[in-house]
Order: C-alpha cells, then structure tokens, then sequence
C-alpha cells in the first residue's frame, strides 16, 4: 500500500508548482510572436477553459484518490483497451517533461557554460557534453524520488517557494522599469486576430504552462484527506498559476523596447532571445534581476523535474494495477514507492533527447497529448453517474451535465487548435500505443468492445475536421466556422460516449481489483 504522507499545503504546492517549470521561461516571448498583446486573452481564455476542465476531475479525484490518478478512471468506465489509450496518452504527456524540462536548464545555462548546446539553424540541441549533463540530472532525480515521497513533498515545498518568488521579482521590476503601457494594444475586431489568439494558447506554450495542475490527482494515493484536499489543490493550483503567468506575459509585453517592434510582435527578436526573459532583464538594465532568474531558469524547471517523476511513476504504476503493464511494475520499495516505474520512465526519458532537436518542438505535441487526456474528466464523470449513482461524493459537482460537455467542447477547441500537422502526429502516437497494448494483450482489435471504435471514431472525425479546417488544413472549413462545428461534434462524441460504458459487472470487477491492490483507506 503507497503511504498517505502529502499534507493538504504540499498537494497545492505539487500541483501549482508542477504547473512553475520551464513554461514561463518561453511562453511569453512565443506567445508575444504569435498573437502580440493579444497574448494576454489567450491566457485569460486558457484559465476559464482550465477551470471547467478541472471541476469534473475534482469530484472524481475525490471519490477514487487513488495513485495514477484520472489514468485509472476510463478503465472503470469504458474497458481495458480505452483505459489503456488514455493512459497512453497522459504517460506520453509526462514522460517527456522530465527532459523538456531539462533542456530548458542547460539552453539558459549554456550563457554560462556554451559546451552545453550547440545551435543550428532552427534550435538549440543538447552537445555530447550536455547530454551527460542531462543524463545525470536525471539520474540524480530519479535517486531523490525512490527515498520516500515525504522527502519529496518537504523538498518540492521549499523549491516552489522560490519557484513564485523570483518570477514574482521579474514581473515587478518589469513593470517598474517600464511603466507605459504603450505597447499594449488590444484588437479584438478582426478574425486573424481571434485566429492568433487561439494558436497562441494551444502552440504557443500557454496550454503547456498550464500542465501541471493535474499533479494532485497522480499523488492521490498517498494524500492526507483526499477528499477536502484534492479538489483544492486543482483549483487553487490553476488560479495561481493563472495570476502568476498573466503578470509575467503583461510585464513581458510592457518592457520590450518599441524599436524592436518595428517589424510587428512576429519579427520580435532581441540579444540573448535564446533565453528571453533574462535577455529582456538585461536589454532594459536589470543586470540583477538577470542574475537571480539565471539561477531561476536553472532551479525552476529542477523543481518540476521532481514532481513530474513522481507522478509519471504513478502513471505506470496505475497502468499496472489496470493490466495494460507488466505486475512486475506494482512493486514498492521499503520506502514504498514504486522503483520499477522511475527506471523505465528514465531510460524512455532519456531516449527521448534524441528525436526532439529543443524546447519549442516538443510543447505543441505535449500539448496535445495533455489536452486530450482532459477528456477524461467529463466522459468518466457522467459514465460514473450512471455506474455509481449511490456511491458517496465528497466533492459533488452540481449541474454536471453543463459543466462536462463544456468541458469536453473546450477540450476539443484546445486540440483542434493545435493544428493538423500536431493532430496526425498524436494519432499515430496513439495508434503505435494501440498496437503495443494489443500486442501484450494477445488479442485482436475487433475483441477491443465497442468502446474501442468510439475512441477511433472519435479521434478521426477530429483529424478530419482538422484537415479540412483553417488551422493547418486546407482551410475548406474556414474560421470561425470550423470552430462553431466542433460543438456539435463534441456533443455527439460525449453522447455516444455514454452508450459504450461497460456493465456494471466488469464495471465492479476493474473497479474493486485495483481499490483491492491499492488498499485504499477511505
């Protein structure tokens, strides 16, 4: 049984912390390419959409606090293949934030040691010397996470502080510095700038900066009073993350000289742009604020290392105790934390480097891997109305029906604005998931259930869409229509959703296996 060591304080500061890595060491120099001042809607948009996704998640977090947290959920719901895709997918979401994360420490840290990168034409790549570098920081941190989640908790604690502090430094003496707000120019009258808009939250980083929040329900097996103290960490974690990020993109837009912005916020570049918040620091002669987020650009994303290798070894470990994994990977240490797990997630994540030249071309498609496994929550929540009607809900979401299909509409406006050259790439992602599970399985896909073909029908009417729509496709479909149609796609796939949960029968076998390997407390 994992152990309840994480108090209520220590959840919030996972899931807000998680949500403080390298995000906002990039998206608001992306964001400001892509939509200029309008940046700031983006992630006003980004945050509403944030909360409607998480108020489903909250009552499920809360009835089932179990580790992996809503990697479990589709399995109790919609069977083992679906179960499993999900998963997939959140696993793929996480596995890789580890070395995003790490990237994003050695690209600032090459100002001081310039061995650590080399750049080309279109990135930073990792030298031979930075990819020892990045190896044994992920080493390091694995070693941290196998001590007991406790040590965990307490270390991550005073890491996050720091993490909002310096942040919160920067965003001050920005503003200080730069108290017109001349360059901020809202236009809100056109459709390329709803357009812009748009892209800048799903491609721009923002959606990225807002992953983490879900860091709660990965820990929830080992939370003290899951019930009160999951959903306030969801919450909370999202609106602190919301406050701190707008300020930063707000400072960001305010402080860049305007004769940089001859050419439009698209052509926006500067010296040292390759880490844009400590080049603007020192454009503007905040030599020590450049130093302090210099030190932070290195501690920040090490602080999100932590928490996202704890609860990517949940994702495994939840995809164990659901079958999709070897049993093998279920076993606890004396510390009870399950070891297994953080040594497969760190040879994929080390693997990882290799395919992904930087930063920037890894956080459209996390995006998109993150966005869709959201969908979890509505679907699972109104599946689990009908399954457990009687079951106690510590934290019961009222008018749901509402809340989980715009959730679930939300979801899909955030992937489709992802764009189709992202979408045909998640699903291949998922289809080489799909072959593996089955492989494992022995079975074939027409033994998968109907709930298989759901997913499948689901996930192809949205790359469709997506080909014929104004974001990456053809444009036959043009903005904003193509945005209006992904309603009623979005009910029709939530509909049908629900006439695939499975029975009550394997519904209660899935559910009490796991809850009996788990030995939850309630």
């Amino acid at each position: 049984m994992l152990k309840r060591d994480i108090s209520s304080t220590n959840v919030l500061i996972a899931a807000a912390g998680g949500m403080i890595g390298s995000g906002w060491l990039f998206s608001p120099f992306i964001s400001a390419q892509i939509a200029g001042s309008n940046a700031l809607i983006s992630w006003v948009i980004a945050a509403i959409f944030m909360l409607f996704i998480a108020l489903p998640l909250c009552e499920l977090g809360a009835m089932f606090p179990i580790s992996g947290g809503m990697t479990n959920y589709p399995s109790f719901t919609h069977g083992n293949t679906v179960g499993f895709l999900f998963a997939w997918t959140s696993w793929l979401s996480y596995v890789v934030m580890t070395p995003i994360e790490i990237q994003a420490i050695l690209q600032y840290s090459s100002h001081l040691f310039p061995t650590l990168v080399l750049k080309n034409t279109s990135a930073f790549e990792l030298s031979g010397l930075g990819y020892i570098v990045a190896i044994g920081i992920m080493l390091f941190v694995v070693l941290l996470n196998s001590f007991g989640i406790r040590l965990l908790a307490q270390c991550n604690r005073y890491a996050s502080l720091i993490k909002f502090i310096l942040p919160s430094i920067a965003v001050v003496s920005l503003i200080h510095v730069s108290p017109s707000f001349a360059n901020i120019q809202i236009h809100l009258t056109d459709k390329a700038a709803w357009a812009e808009i748009f892209s800048a939250l799903s491609v721009g980083g923002i959606a990225f900066a807002f992953t983490g929040f879900q860091n709660g329900l990965m820990l929830a097996g080992e939370v003290i009073n899951p019930q009160r103290n999951i959903p306030i960490a969801i919450l909370g974690a999202v609106l602190i993350g919301f406050v701190l990020y707008f300020m930063l993109q707000l400072s960001f837009l305010m402080a860049v000289p305007h004769h940089y912005l001859i050419n439009g916020w698209s052509h926006l570049s500067f010296p040292g742009d390759s880490g844009p918040l400590v080049g603007l620091t020192i454009l503007v002669g905040l030599g020590w604020v450049a130093v302090l987020l210099m030190f932070d650009a290195m501690f920040s994303p090490f602080g999100t290392t932590l928490v996202y290798t704890a609860a990517t070894s949940r994702i495994v470990y939840g995809m164990a105790l659901n079958h999709h994994l070897p049993e093998r990977l279920t076993t606890l240490n004396r510390f009870k934390i399950p070891t297994w797990t953080l040594y497969v997630n760190f040879i994929v994540g080390a693997l990882s480097f290799l395919p992904f030249p930087g930063w920037q071309k890894m956080v459209a498609f996390l995006s998109s891997c993150s966005i869709l496994s959201y969908g979890i929550g509505p679907v699972c929540l109104l599946a689990m109305r009908t399954l457990q009607p009687n079951r106690a809900r510590p934290f019961r979401l009222s008018a749901s029906l509402f809340f989980s299909y715009t959730a679930f509409y939300v979801c899909n406006l955030m992937l489709y604005w992802c764009g189709f050259d992202i979408l045909w790439k998640l699903d291949v992602a998922l289809f080489v998931g799909l072959v593996l599970h089955l492989g494992f399985k022995k079975r074939n896909i027409f033994s998968c259930g109907k709930s298989l073909f759901w997913f499948v029908g689901y996930m192809g009417a949205l790359l469709l869409l997506s080909y014929f729509g104004s974001f990456g496709g053809i444009n036959a479909l043009v903005f904003p229509w193509d945005v209006v149609m992904i309603f009623p796609l979005s009910c029709l796939v939530l509909y049908f959703s629900q006439r695939v949960i499975v029975n009550d029968e394997d519904h209660e076998k899935a559910l009490s296996e796991i809850l009996r390997m788990e030995s939850v407390e309630a």
